[in-house]
């Protein structure tokens, strides 16, 4: 979702008891090409846009046996899966991504689950957090010390002092309804959501204050692969973003398609709530494309060039990264000319 390093994942509500392992769909189909795509979490709606197009056919439309393995609390991340080859298409953080291509990997990225991250200050309407002069002074609910990087750069940004003080806490937003802390940092697809679902009301009783409005400008999720299949397989790489893209409209038309498929199918056994998994998706809809944009995935890079580089610099990235030539969003442009 910006690049929060090491943050605790999404679906509080499943929780890790509920993940049994990866998840493979059936065996390859004969004359089309497997794509294997790694999530970072379990499957939950958050992967919405995949499993439309896959239940849709929009996959199979384009010649490709789409699978996926499914992350989670003890399992490999998905660039692990992706440098021993069990998958061709890691969802991952760009934090994480510019880490594995400092050390040697050679991947590149094409495409952002979310252009706008979900990452997000939750603050409660007696204390709010709108904007960065609101953090300063403020004690800040964080589930690990390498995110203050972020409050540093939110706060430099904007001219202000680095004065505010990180205390340490779990996924839970209880902490800042017991008074722990000021503000939490969370998804704005998640941990809201328990607010509302104990009667409270969003810009009332709790504040959502994106990273993005705060001015960290860091798009989450990237869709990465290693360059050598990329160039092995550029044609089935834009039939595979087409599909997604074609299966984000169907869900951005119809919110309630993704959550039931996930609830009755894909995460079945993971214990999810239709309603909370529903509400998830109609949040993190409004964040799969760029603020003034109907194209998913996409980014203006150079608007963003900076904060990509400064988060690989707080991932402990030394060297400057050629975005260029990791980031190729023309095969995006290919799919959106034909979708």
């Amino acid at each position: 979702m910006a690049f929060l390093p090491n943050l605790s994942r999404r679906n509080f509500l499943a929780g890790a008891a509920a993940l049994s392992g990866a998840s493979l769909m059936p065996a390859f189909a004969q004359g089309t090409t497997r794509i294997t795509t790694g999530f970072g979490w379990v499957a939950n709606v958050e992967h919405a846009n995949f499993w439309v197009a896959l239940d849709g056919g929009m996959f199979a439309a384009e010649g490709i046996d789409a699978q996926y393995l499914a992350g989670g609390p003890g399992l490999p991340n998905s660039l692990v899966n992706l440098a021993a080859g069990q998958i061709e298409v890691a969802g991952a953080d760009w934090g994480p991504v510019a880490s594995a291509i400092d050390k040697n990997n050679d991947y590149v990225v094409i495409g952002f689950g979310f252009p706008v991250s979900p990452s997000a200050f939750l603050s409660l309407g007696a204390n709010p957090i709108r904007t960065p002069a609101d953090l300063v002074g403020k004690r800040l609910l964080m589930q690990n010390p390498s995110n203050t990087t972020i409050v540093d750069s939110i706060l430099t940004a904007a001219g202000l002092p680095l004065d505010y003080e990180m205390v340490p806490t779990g996924f839970s937003p209880e902490p800042l309804l017991a008074g722990d802390g000021d503000a939490f940092l969370c998804f704005a697809t998640n941990q809201p959501i328990i607010l509302e679902q104990m009667g409270m009301t969003a810009d009332k009783d709790f504040v959502v204050a994106l990273l993005d409005d705060l001015g960290y400008k860091v798009p989450a999720a990237t869709l990465t692969v290693s360059r050598a299949f990329l160039e092995a397989n550029r044609p089935v790489l834009v039939g595979y973003l087409r599909a997604l893209v074609k299966a984000y409209r169907v869900n951005a038309a119809d919110p309630s398609i993704a959550p039931r498929l996930v609830v009755e199918n894909y995460g079945i056994d993971l214990g999810l709530d239709l309603a909370q998994q529903t509400r998830q998706n109609e949040l993190q809809i409004p964040l799969m494309t760029a603020p003034g944009s109907d194209r998913p995935y996409m980014i203006d890079l150079d608007s963003v060039r900076q904060p990509l580089l400064d988060a690989a610099k707080a991932a402990g990235v030394e060297k400057t990264l050629d975005l260029d030539a990791i980031i190729d969003l023309s095969l995006l442009e290919e799919a959106f000319a034909s979708a």
